[in-house]
């Protein structure tokens, strides 16, 4: 503990001595594992042993400390005597302000050097001034060591490119000076006269010396990035350098970190567990889930399982010094509150469900993707169930539900328009057999053998008709108007009678519940009849035979009594003249 202690101090006056530029003695100065001088300070720390006079480490720092501060006494001396001596205002305001500067930096260094010859905490007699927030100045101190770490990883590539860019600069230089050399010797080798020649032959001179020396630049900073090249590293061999060096330097941090977390994240899930357990005991499964204080006391165990981990993960970076990962992880948490922001009214909602207080509720019917389910739990995780459905048992997350509704479930209400094995006619003019349905596909045999499949939602949405507990078909027949003595009277019956005698050779008669005929209306060019059969369920795969049996036997029946069958005519009148 004393040896900790004593090196907390060499390396407190080290970093002194670093800032004010003064040459340091000759002691260790030990780094972070950022590899930055440790400048933490004793008041941080427990109040130490006391000062030991044969402490020779503990002495000479104190002495580094003792030089520091007389070279800042003397700093301030010096300003105070030319602030004196100056004659004008400009000189006077600019040393009054550099004293005041200096003697600010003086008054931190004799609180440096009481608190490294005491080592004790002397916070309570140092009357603090309250200073303005600057988001930017603190943002910047985030950032430093993590654009540190980054100017560390990419230093080598850096200076690459600098050596490039100087690389071409210096050879334009020299391309340009060669070229102004060439002009020069080209006027000299044109006669001039004895002046003009003295001046061309100094400026020649001139221009060869720039030549040479842009010549000899290039070639030295040629070599240089020559070397470099040759002693660079692959980019693999840099990237598991540099990983290897980051592990060595911090894996023990991240493992700790990573641990911390993992303790407080599954610590705490076990705990909302074992309260969930205990509350189910004690009231009842099914009390205990729609039990208010239940569902926050989870919820907010849950929430605080993140948050406590990310919290011991920045206490073990922040114990270990490691401020670099200790700024990744700030950064990331001010990025997920940033972008929670936005996502704040589905956030609010979210916690509202998961409460079972919001639009949705445990217990009641909701529709989800086109398809009736009932909310069986709602929590984190939501449980839809509808008994119809093969695999008709949804978990999803609570989330989904944002923005839907939940209704009470009526007690006849069935859960979706059709079974397994039920006949259905659709909106789009399909009949067939269900033979299976499903949360994502109804499958739907026709008549014919033919095997159709309808994404679910799609199939509710085409209003099946069910047939299987029976169905009534409707047809409309017409006669012609010479008929119109019997048409109410003797035509309705007869059809009826017809009807009941031929059907029977098309579906069971056990399947027919009822045939009716009735005198519908007086068309433009017919009297028409509505004909209803009413058929138990065992019919409907003979729908369309008894569709078309009807106007058969109906069509028989009028040749047999003398009945025409009108058609459509269309009268032309021509206008006169």
């Amino acid at each position: 503990m004393h040896r900790h202690t004593t090196n907390l101090r060499i390396v407190a006056a080290a970093a002194i001595l670093l800032v004010l530029g003064l040459p340091l003695p000759s002691i260790a100065q030990e780094q972070t594992p950022d590899g930055f001088p440790d400048t933490s300070r004793p008041e941080s720390s427990p109040v130490g042993t006391p000062f030991e006079p044969g402490d020779a480490a503990s002495l000479q720092s104190l002495e580094a400390l003792h030089k520091a501060l007389s070279s800042r006494e003397q700093q301030v001396a010096e300003t105070q005597r030319r602030l004196i001596a100056a004659e004008d205002d400009v000189t006077r305001e600019a040393l009054a302000d550099e004293l005041r500067e200096l003697r600010a930096q003086l008054d931190e260094q004799r609180l440096q050097f009481e608190r490294f010859a005491l080592e004790m905490d002397l916070g309570p007699f140092v009357d603090e001034v309250d200073q303005p927030f600057d988001w930017q100045e603190e943002l910047n101190k985030l950032l430093k060591p993590i654009l540190a770490e980054l100017k560390s990883a990419t230093a080598e590539s850096r200076a690459i490119g600098e050596l490039r860019a100087e690389l071409d600069q210096v050879d334009e230089r020299r391309a340009l000076a060669e070229k102004a050399v060439g002009r020069l010797e080209g006027h000299l080798a044109d006669g001039p006269s004895d002046d003009l020649r003295a001046r061309l032959e100094e400026r020649l001179a001139h221009w060869q010396r720039i030549a040479d020396d842009t010549a000899n630049r290039y070639t030295a900073l040629d070599l240089q990035l020559e070397n470099r090249l040759e002693q660079r590293q692959s980019i693999q061999d840099e990237t598991t350098a540099y990983a290897k060096r980051f592990f060595q330097t911090r894996g023990l941090n991240l493992l700790l970190a990573a641990v911390a977390f993992c303790v407080v994240f599954f610590g705490v899930r076990y705990l909302a567990s074992l309260v969930g357990r205990l509350q189910s005991s004690k009231d009842g499964a099914a009390a205990a889930g729609t039990r208010f204080s239940s569902r926050l006391t989870t919820l907010l165990l849950r929430v605080f399982s993140v948050l406590g981990g990310l919290i011991a993960m920045m206490l073990v970076f922040n114990m270990a010094g490691d401020w670099f990962m200790l700024g990744i992880i700030v950064i990331f948490l001010i990025g997920v509150a940033w972008a929670s922001i936005k996502t704040l009214p589905s956030q609010l909602e979210t916690v509202r469900l998961v409460l079972n207080i919001g639009a949705v509720r445990e217990g009641e019917r909701i529709r989800f993707n086109g398809i009736p389910y009932q909310v069986e739990v709602l929590g984190f995780r939501v449980r839809l169930v509808n008994p119809r459905l093969e695999g008709g048992l949804q978990e999803i997350p609570v989330n989904a539900l944002v923005g839907l509704y939940s209704r009470p479930a009526g007690a006849d209400e069935d859960w979706f328009p059709t079974r397994t094995g039920d006949w259905v006619e659709l909106a789009d003019g399909r009949m067939g057999q269900v033979t299976r349905q499903s949360t994502s596909a109804v499958h739907l045999r026709e008549l014919g053998g033919e095997d159709v499949v309808y994404p679910t939602d799609v199939f509710v949405g085409l209003n099946p008709r069910r047939l299987s507990e029976g169905f009534r078909i409707v047809s409309t027949f017409g006669i012609d108007y010479r008929h119109q003595a019997v048409a109410t009277t003797e035509v309705p019956e007869r059809m009826r009678e017809r009807l009941e005698q031929r059907l029977p050779d098309v579906v069971p008669h056990e399947y027919i519940k009822a045939v009716a005929v009735y005198f519908q209306s007086a068309a433009a060019s017919s009297l028409d009849y509505e004909i209803q059969v009413d058929l138990s369920g065992g019919a409907a795969r003979h729908m369309a035979p008894i569709r078309h049996a009807i106007q058969r036997i109906l069509v028989d029946a009028c040749s047999d009594h003398g009945w025409e069958i009108p058609f459509t005519q269309i009268t032309l009148h021509q206008a006169s003249g």
